[in-house]
C-alpha cells in the first residue's frame, strides 16, 4: 500500500520542525559568545562536525552531548529544548 504524497510531505516537515526545535547548540554558543570552531577544539572533533550539529544536519550522540554540556557549563536539557517558559 503506497503512502499518499501529502502524508510524506507532512512527515518530512514535522521531522524538520522537531529537529530544529530540539537542538539549541547554536543558540547556546551565541549566548556564550563562543564559536563552533572553539567547541570543536575543546572536544577534539572537526569544525565540520560542530557545524553539522549547529545546523541540525546531524545530531551528537548522548555521550558527546554530555561532553558539550560540560564544556559549555550548561545542563544537557538546555541544549535540547528551550527551558524558558513564557
Amino acid at each position: 500500500m503506497a503512502i499518499p504524497k501529502i502524508v510524506n510531505i507532512f512527515a518530512l516537515n514535522l521531522n524538520k520542525i522537531t529537529m530544529d526545535d530540539l537542538n539549541r547548540l547554536k543558540v547556546v554558543l551565541v549566548e556564550q559568545k563562543k564559536t563552533g570552531k572553539w567547541l570543536a577544539e575543546q572536544l577534539g572533533v572537526s569544525t565540520t562536525t560542530t557545524s553539522r550539529w549547529c545546523s541540525n544536519a546531524s545530531q551528537p550522540d548522548l555521550q558527546t552531548l554530555n561532553k558539550i554540556a560540560k564544556v559549555l557549563n550548561v545542563n544537557m536539557k538546555d541544549l535540547l529544548a528551550d527551558s524558558k517558559i513564557e
